[in-house]
């Protein structure tokens, strides 16, 4: 029984070291792209370098304890964005995996220190906001045309149970206060109908993420912009299309074939 044990540990522990040396082995090929001084183009470059990747939902999810997870195999929307940001900022600050696990530490959890899962960032408002706060983007919404957006964000809490750890009341208690905290702020979205309006004013690499008819939902998914001439086109991992594509319309065609989606809210990364 022992001899068995023993066997599938170490199977196990060299199916994990396998899967590091292959990620860090793809990260130096992300190292190698062709260096941009612009951070948002840099941004898109790594974005684009994903095409093709399947779609995987609920990358960040399952794990017994809250982990950081680095995946280049499988993206949701929101790992998408922020690999390519984290790959973007090491390439440009500390082009060394470690390098690169730092800034996505510091993009995922609140205040860069992952203490169990409410120090995630499960709120894409919330996710714009503390990267504001220190100095990774900006929320340029209000700028290209936003309008208030006022909504009551509570979906976690009012449907704990499509989230496990929940079941946890510090847990919940902790996402509650949370929530009350992006309850209190100020925020802005472009609605669908001025989206082609605003597409003109966006850059390569600008983040962009959409709004939700979903009650107490704040997005539904976000992407990475690409222009071509004036026109905004997204880079997304598309769970209809299955893997990481670039829309085949323009930003506001995409956004108004999505019922769900009632506009959107935009961030730019800040110069390193």
């Amino acid at each position: 029984m022992t001899r068995i044990f023993v066997l599938s540990f170490l199977i196990l522990f060299s199916n994990a070291l396998q899967a590091q040396t292959s990620l860090q082995k793809v990260f130096g090929q992300k190292m190698d792209l062709p260096e941009n001084r612009d951070i948002g183009t840099q941004v898109l470059r790594m974005g684009e370098s994903f095409m093709g990747t399947p779609y995987v939902a609920g990358t960040l999810e399952g794990n017994p304890t809250e982990r950081l997870v680095c995946k280049f195999d499988g993206l949701d929307c929101t790992t998408l964005v922020e690999s390519a940001i984290a790959l973007a900022v090491a390439k440009a600050e500390n082009p060394t995996y470690e390098g690169f696990k730092n800034e996505l530490t510091k993009l995922r959890y609140r205040e860069g220190e992952i203490d169990g899962y409410p120090s995630r960032l499960h709120y894409i408002l919330d996710w714009m906001y503390e990267n504001e706060k220190r100095g990774r983007l900006e929320d340029i919404t209000a700028k290209v045309g936003g309008v208030p957006f006022k909504k009551e964000i509570n979906f976690m809490t009012n449907h704990a149970n499509l989230y496990a750890p929940l079941a946890e009341s510090e847990v919940w208690e902790k996402v509650k206060e949370q929530e009350n905290q992006i309850n209190s702020r100020e925020h802005s979205y472009i609605p669908k109908a001025g989206i082609q309006k605003a597409e003109p004013m966006l850059h390569d690499g600008d983040i962009v993420a959409f709004t939700s008819s979903v009650e107490g939902l704040d997005v539904n998914h976000m992407g990475i912009i690409s222009k071509v001439g004036s026109r905004a086109y997204l880079i997304h991992a598309s769970l209809s299309g299955k893997k990481v594509i670039m829309t085949n319309v323009p930003l506001a065609e995409y956004v108004a074939s999505v019922p769900k989606h009632t506009g959107m809210i935009v961030a730019r990364l800040n110069d390193i």
